[in-house]
């Protein structure tokens, strides 16, 4: 897969700076996009500075970033959650609004954009970062803006998936099943931060989705736990659904 390109949104730190170091090292071309600056990443990395929830300044990265080459996968991973970790009766409205404005409007101008640039070519990897939180199951007290935010995202990559099916676009979520060490647990005692699994621990199942073949896979969310230990739920992502 060398020399084929992402785009990793969030990409100054975290899972997004790990991703787009990987991707590097297994010789992909990688355009990051963040709000903020991001120190040298890589050789060949193109670091683009901006708001993913600015509709026209993210359209003219996506642009610039085609123009290094066509872009096979893109990444979206940036993302914020309220730091203080507030029950939902005491959140500010503002803060619910900015979370909910970055992890869900973000998602959804960075998959229009990876869409329409992917369809004319029938062919490219669309990857939405999400959460285990992103599940029923999986609420969780005091976190009310993030979970609703990454069930939101977990349902538009389904609908997305569904409509680029003909257009041979995969689509796909992926999300770790273990707490990373990304400062969303800044709050958290010492001796509980230090077994906070490392950044890039979403590394090889980012890469399998992100170098899917037309049409290979896609409406999943990958479970990276079940992927790193469960060899029969790998083989069956592996081999796609009609194998």
């Amino acid at each position: 897969m060398s020399g084929r390109h992402v785009l990793v949104t969030g990409s100054a730190r975290g899972i997004g700076r790990a991703l787009a170091e990987h991707f590097a090292r297994l010789g992909w071309v990688v355009s990051g996009v963040d709000l903020d600056d991001a120190a040298l990443i890589a050789p060949g990395y193109r670091h683009f500075r901006a708001d993913i929830t600015d509709e026209a300044t993210l359209a003219a990265v996506f642009a610039s970033a085609a123009e290094r080459a066509p872009l096979d996968a893109v990444i979206g991973n940036a993302a914020l959650t309220d730091l203080d970790h507030r029950r939902a009766v005491d959140l500010d409205y503002d803060v619910w609004r900015r979370v909910l404005r970055v992890n869900v409007d973000g998602a959804f101008l960075t998959g229009r954009l990876a869409a329409r640039l992917m369809t004319p070519r029938r062919r490219g990897n669309i990857v939405f970062i999400t959460s285990s939180l992103a599940f029923f199951d999986h609420a969780k007290a005091e976190d009310a803006a993030y979970c609703t935010s990454k069930a939101a995202v977990e349902m538009y990559a389904r609908v997305l998936a569904s409509e680029l099916a003909d257009d041979k676009v995969n689509v796909n979520t992926l999300y770790p099943s273990v707490k990373v060490d990304t400062g969303f647990f800044a709050h958290l005692p010492d001796t509980e931060r230090a077994a906070l699994a490392p950044p890039d621990i979403l590394n090889g199942p980012a890469a399998f989705l992100a170098g899917l073949e037309p049409g290979a896979l896609t409406g999943v969310s990958l479970d990276q736990q079940r992927w790193d230990y469960d060899a029969g739920y790998r083989r069956t992502l592996v081999r796609g659904p009609n194998a």
